[in-house]
């Protein structure tokens, strides 16, 4: 997968999910509206999944993923902007893709309110790195994890309400 940054016009509908409390009609409506293809409409499961053009000139969509107010578990969402498999031995590729998406963003979003690394018990040697945003209407986190370890070790941008401090591991199943 080839590292995507997302244009401002995408983080803008990131944002206006957030502003708008991740809810169901006006997640869905700033999506569609954003040209976006719904993948799974899982209301009654708590979430809605898009297939989701970053950029003007992607060729590559991104799986754009909003957990619903009231769905049981925490009001984010998060699209995964590069991965590379577990068998890749070096971290040389998810290390360039995080500097320079980050880089990026920083450019677009301003100074981050915290960056940084954090580790697992279980990936002794292989810390993480993060950087987050604190906005007006949301909480932006990029990081590099394993959020899906079948798919091996990722980049994820993580979309949180406005005011969550930022903190990592993110993580779907947290209590709000």
């Amino acid at each position: 997968m080839e590292a995507v940054v997302p244009s401002e016009a995408a983080v803008a509908v990131l944002r206006a999910i957030s502003h708008a409390g991740y809810t169901y009609a006006e997640s869905k409506a700033l999506c569609d509206a954003a040209g976006w293809r719904l993948v799974d409409d899982e209301p009654e499961l708590g979430y809605v999944r898009y297939e989701a053009k970053l950029t003007a000139d992607a060729t590559e969509r991104r799986l754009f993923t909003v957990l619903l107010a009231g769905g049981g578990t925490r009001q984010l969402a998060f699209v995964p902007l590069f991965y590379v498999e577990e068998f890749e031995v070096s971290r040389e590729p998810l290390d360039r893709a995080f500097a320079a998406i980050a880089q990026q963003l920083t450019e677009s979003l301003g100074t981050p309110a915290s960056t940084g690394s954090y580790s697992y018990p279980h990936r002794v040697g292989w810390p993480y790195s993060f950087v987050g945003w604190v906005l007006s209407d949301a909480t932006l986190t990029l990081v590099q994890d394993e959020f899906d370890i079948q798919f091996g070790k990722d980049v994820t941008l993580w979309v949180q309400p406005a005011g969550t401090p930022v903190e990592v591991p993110v993580n779907c199943n947290d209590s709000a």
